[in-house]
């Protein structure tokens, strides 16, 4: 199972707003709240997040904004997803914390998935923002 968190989810959202508007304009947090209905209050602190990592930076004051730090083919994966990772993106079976798996000690299954899981981190980490955004579905 791939597990994003909501804070990792709405951080991909915001640096996808600010990457459609690169060098192009400031992008307001009421905006892209408004946009994509979601909490200003929760984008602000993301923002914060994101802004002391160095992914973005801020313009103060009524004409004020936000954009990305660098071009959307320099920012990686890995320097957003990490400000707020906490757990793998592969959740191994024995790790649910609803119920013990009986084969915990000796499961052939999870070391398959920590090996799947850290390829996929790093497949996923080293794609450029502008890389992973423009990802077509098949």
């Amino acid at each position: 199972m791939i597990k994003l968190s909501k804070r990792e989810d709405y951080a991909v959202i915001l640096v996808n707003a600010l990457m459609q508007s690169y060098k192009k304009r400031l992008v307001p947090l009421s905006e892209v709240a408004r946009d994509y209905d979601l909490s200003l209050l929760f984008l602000r602190n993301l923002a914060g997040d994101l802004r002391s990592a160095g992914v973005i930076k801020a313009v103060e004051g009524k004409n004020g904004g936000y954009f990305l730090a660098r071009g959307p083919e320099e920012i990686k994966m890995g320097d957003v997803l990490r400000v707020f990772a906490k757990e793998q993106l592969f959740m191994c079976c024995s790790k649910n914390k609803n119920r013990v798996c009986p084969k915990q000690n000796h499961c052939a299954a999870e070391n398959v998935w920590r090996k799947l899981n850290k390829e996929m981190m790093e497949k996923v980490y080293n794609l450029s923002v502008k890389e992973f955004l423009r990802q077509e579905t098949s």
